[in-house]
């Protein structure tokens, strides 16, 4: 966490947006002990969708898009026995970079004993020239649970091709009490080959991402969950694999983001059922 940004903190690192949300249990109910941005990036009053315990907020960039060379930094820590929702406001959006000076996004979040992060991304829209980079670590305590998803959307370009971003690279790492559990370094360079090719994106255009890591994974939890979207009748397709430990992770590929969007909110409603004894969410903007 950082103590303090000036406007010379922001104009030295080309810091566009900083976030920081500090999250504790009170008597009553889930609050924030902390909620700080500077620049571009904004937070949401908390929001009670379903449980007057849990609160939601919009992560918001207020830029309209990321240009060349910006940097954002998301900074969240759920402090111990606290449960929250996270979702952005909208997909952000990565404008095109002319001199290969990447936009950047580092999001660094710690959950601590006994403490609930369901954290659903939009998708990153990346358009003609884009080049991209994001990288998320997570540190996660004893019988803490994480829900996270994110993805990548081909950004609407005038002559209708598709994959005109120069490059996106997604890192995330995930520990669990100091141990590596999952690590993914995911690089697309459209220029250097068929990005629709076997083994790539198969023939789609969007691809998505979600993790689950908990305690009450096991081999059990998988099956069910293979059961409930076997007959989802989407344009996707996308494979559900445990982790060695304590998790599994959703791969999804599909031509439309809100198809995508559609397997990570059916999975995402069942394990709010299953875990948490919790109703279902919509989380869609539009």
């Amino acid at each position: 966490m950082r103590e303090k940004i000036t406007v010379d903190d922001l104009r030295q690192n080309n810091l566009a947006g900083y976030t920081e949300l500090i999250l504790k249990r009170f008597p009553r109910r889930t609050g924030a002990s902390k909620s700080y941005t500077v620049g571009a990036a904004k937070v949401s009053p908390a929001i009670y969708l379903d449980s007057d315990e849990i609160p939601c907020y919009y992560l918001i960039q207020l830029g309209g898009g990321y240009i060349e060379g910006e940097y954002y930094e998301n900074q969240i820590k759920l402090l111990k026995d606290s449960h929250t929702i996270l979702t952005t406001q909208a997909p952000n959006k990565v404008y095109k970079s002319e001199n290969d000076i990447p936009s950047k996004q580092y999001t660094k979040i710690e959950l601590e004993e006994n403490s609930n992060l369901e954290f659903i991304n939009d998708s990153v829209i990346l358009y003609k020239d884009a080049v991209y980079e994001q990288k998320t670590e997570i540190f996660l305590e004893e019988n803490s649970t994480l829900i996270y998803s994110d993805g990548i959307t081909a950004g609407w370009s005038p002559d209708g091709k598709l994959f005109q971003y120069t490059s996106a690279k997604m890192k995330t790492d995930i520990y669990l009490q100091g141990e590596p559990i999952y690590l993914d370094n995911l690089k697309i360079v459209p220029q250097n080959y068929d990005v629709q090719s076997f083994g790539v994106l198969e023939g789609y255009k969007n691809f998505g991402t979600m993790l689950v890591i908990s305690s009450k994974v096991d081999k059990e939890l998988v099956k069910k969950i293979k059961e409930l979207t076997k007959n989802l009748n989407l344009d996707v397709k996308f494979g559900i694999s445990l982790l060695e430990k304590n998790g599994f992770v959703v791969r999804i590929l599909g031509n439309l983001t809100q198809d995508i969007q559609k397997v990570i909110g059916t999975i995402h409603n069942f394990i709010r059922d299953e875990f948490f004894q919790l109703e279902s969410l919509d989380l869609r903007k539009y």
